[in-house]
C-alpha cells in the first residue's frame, strides 16, 4: 500500500446538503488536527511513491469559494498539503447546476404536485407532492442529467427552474473567483488540478467534446496561474462515468496522475490514471480516523 487519498467538495454549514458534499468547518477543523496527529499527510504527487508506512493525500473537487475561504487557510496554517481540482468554465462566484437544482425541488417556495420534463429526447414525470417525492425526485433527475452535454444540460434546468419560479441557492454556495484561485496557488504546499470545464461526465460523450473538456481545462489553468497543471480529476468519476478516452487524454496532457471517486486505498499497482480515493463526509473526528483505519487494513 502506498496510501489513502481523501476527496472532499465543500466546507461549510449546510442545512440542505441534498448530496452529501459539506464537511462542517468544527469537524473539519477536527479532521485537519487527527490528520496532524498522524503526521502522514504528503503533496498528491507522492501519493504513488513506495513506502512501509501509511501516506495520506488531501484533495478537493469543484472549486468552492469556501474552499479559498475557509479550507485553504487553515490546511495551510498546519502545514498540511492539499490538491485543489478546479472545474474552469464555473469560476467567478457561480452557482453549479446541481446545487441549482437541489433549491428548486427542496426548497418550501410553492411547487405543483408534480411536473413534466424532457431530458434528451425523453418525457419524464416528476412528483413534488411532499418532501420525500422531491427528493427522489432530484435524486432520479440527478443521474439522468449527467450525461448530457454540457449546453443540453444547462438549457434542461434552466428550463426547469424557471418553470418552477425556483429561487437561487445561497450566496455562499457559489464557485471561487478566479482571484481567489491565484490567491490560494500562492500558499504553501498548494497545487492545482484540473476538473474539466464544465464538469462533464466524460464517458459517453464525443472525442472532440471529451478533449475540449480534459485538455482545455489544463489550459485554462495553465493560463490563469502561469505554471503546468500536473494533475486530473474526473467529474462524477465512477468507472462507467470516465470511459477508456479521458484517462488517455490526461496521460497524453502531461498529468502525472488522475483522479477517480472509487473508493479504496492507493495500490502498488494502482493506476496512476484512476487512483480511488476516500470520499469525505461530515464525520467526527472518531468516524473519520475509523474510516481512514478501514482503508488502511486494506493495503
Amino acid at each position: 500500500m502506498t496510501g489513502v487519498i481523501l476527496m472532499y467538495h465543500r466546507v461549510a454549514k449546510s442545512a440542505d446538503d441534498a448530496y452529501g458534499l459539506a464537511v462542517s468547518p468544527d469537524h473539519f477543523g477536527a479532521q485537519v488536527a487527527h490528520l496532524n496527529d498522524l503526521d502522514c499527510v504528503v503533496p498528491l504527487a507522492e501519493i504513488l511513491e513506495p513506502s512501509k508506512a501509511l501516506k495520506i493525500a488531501i484533495t478537493f473537487d469543484d472549486g468552492y469559494a469556501d474552499n479559498a475561504s475557509t479550507a485553504a487557510p487553515l490546511l495551510a496554517s498546519a502545514g498540511l498539503p492539499a490538491t485543489y481540482f478546479i472545474t474552469t468554465g464555473r469560476l467567478g462566484g457561480r452557482h453549479f447546476w446541481w446545487d441549482r437544482l437541489a433549491v428548486g425541488l427542496l426548497s418550501n417556495h410553492p411547487k405543483p404536485s408534480g411536473i413534466d420534463v424532457t431530458v434528451g429526447s425523453r418525457a419524464l414525470w416528476l412528483a413534488l407532492h411532499d418532501p420525500g417525492a422531491c427528493l427522489t425526485s432530484l435524486r432520479f433527475l440527478h443521474r439522468r442529467l449527467r450525461p448530457l452535454p454540457p449546453d443540453e444540460l444547462l438549457a434542461t434546468v434552466d428550463d426547469l427552474l424557471e418553470r418552477l419560479g425556483a429561487p437561487e441557492p445561497p450566496g455562499d454556495q457559489v464557485s471561487m473567483t478566479a482571484e481567489d484561485l491565484r490567491e490560494i496557488s500562492q500558499l504553501p504546499v498548494v497545487a492545482i488540478g484540473a476538473h474539466t470545464r464544465t464538469h462533464l461526465q466524460l464517458s459517453g460523450q464525443s472525442e472532440d467534446l471529451q478533449q475540449d473538456e480534459v485538455m482545455g481545462s489544463l489550459a485554462d489553468l495553465g493560463e490563469i496561474l502561469n505554471q503546468p497543471i500536473m494533475s486530473f480529476a474526473y467529474p462524477f468519476g465512477s468507472r462507467s462515468a470516465i470511459g477508456d478516452l479521458a484517462p488517455r487524454l490526461a496521460r497524453e496532457s502531461g498529468c502525472a496522475l488522475a483522479c477517480s471517486t472509487e473508493e479504496g486505498p492507493v495500490l502498488r499497482g494502482s493506476d496512476r490514471y484512476r487512483l480511488p480515493r476516500l470520499n469525505v463526509r461530515d464525520w467526527g473526528a472518531a468516524e473519520f480516523a475509523d474510516r481512514i483505519d478501514e482503508l488502511a487494513r486494506d493495503r
